[in-house]
């Protein structure tokens, strides 16, 4: 059973679509991964299919619920945004507690907020107000508060901006190891290592779609061949690799500079230049090429 599923979901303000008629499948219990640049229309998305925002158009299944029951919607799911969002000035263990008290029985309370304790290792933290913790163990936190009630589909926005890379890599351990019970989460990032870690990613930019699947898949489905090229002068190598006729990109990357061309025609010519050697496509090769193909047809 797919957790999510929308059909030519779209959202406007005035004439300005800021999502345009978008469908996605998202298969139950992985890490689905919504890739894009700030202002893409991520977190509109997230807020339409929340229950928060009502589509301007099409429609949408979300943990086995039309949009059109915004209310139903947002029993089943769980939302976590960048801003860590919890009460300060509560502890751990009460944030924990209000959360599960506003949606489930009373004698439930008390178990959803020791497993969520013990998920998410936030044990030794129990009596500790919200705003003596770090900054990686308050987005933990706000997870917590997100899925203590055990919705079905848990949306992160952005939930790592601003970590240090100790407690991001910390945080994505917690957030795979809450499909072991089948919880599906969207997770919206713009960090293109943070989308090789999902299942399956969307790629969205202007509010649109362009492309979607495994990270695998889009790889391997680019066209082109990609190098690295060795040079004791980065900046003088680029400029020689730029003037060659048939090459589509080149960049600076650590003591390397990558190159995108269309076939292995210019091989010969690039390997004069010095060391060189094929690389695999990246997903960041793969978000470049397709929003170049995207202003192309704009």
């Amino acid at each position: 059973m797919n957790a999510i599923e929308t059909h030519d979901l779209s959202r406007r303000y005035g004439q300005v679509e800021v999502v345009a008629p978008l469908s996605l499948t998202v298969p139950a219990g992985i890490v689905f991964g919504y890739l894009g640049p700030n202002g893409a229309g991520k977190t509109t998305t997230i807020r339409m299919l929340s229950g928060v925002l009502q589509p301007s158009g099409g429609s949408g299944v979300v943990a086995g619920v039309p949009l059109s029951e915004p209310d139903a919607v947002k029993a089943r799911i769980g939302y976590a945004n960048q801003a860590a969002s919890v009460y300060v000035d509560l502890s751990v263990e009460e944030n924990l507690r209000f959360k599960a008290a506003l949606y489930l029985a009373p004698a439930k309370v008390e178990q959803a907020v020791e497993g969520t304790l013990e998920r998410l290792a936030l044990l030794p933290f129990r009596q500790h107000l919200a705003r003596q913790l770090s900054g990686g163990w308050r987005q933990r936190l706000s997870i917590g508060t997100a899925i203590v009630h055990g919705p079905q589909v848990l949306f992160l926005d952005e939930p790592t901006a601003g970590l240090d890379p100790v407690a991001r890599r910390d945080l994505w351990d917690a957030i795979y190891a809450l499909t072991d019970t089948g919880t599906t989460v969207f997770v919206t990032t713009h960090y293109m290592d943070e989308a090789e870690r999902c299942q399956r990613i969307a790629l969205i930019a202007s509010g649109r779609i362009l492309a979607q699947g495994t990270p695998e898949d889009l790889r391997a489905g680019l066209p082109g061949v990609r190098y690295a090229l060795n040079a004791l002068n980065l900046n003088s190598a680029l400029k020689a690799v730029r003037s060659l006729p048939g090459v589509q990109g080149a960049w600076i990357v650590g003591d390397e500079v990558r190159i995108t061309t269309a076939d292995d025609r210019l091989e010969a010519s690039l390997a004069a230049l010095g060391p060189l050697r094929r690389v695999p496509a990246s997903l960041e090769d793969v978000f470049v090429a397709y929003l170049a193909r995207q202003e192309d047809c704009a």
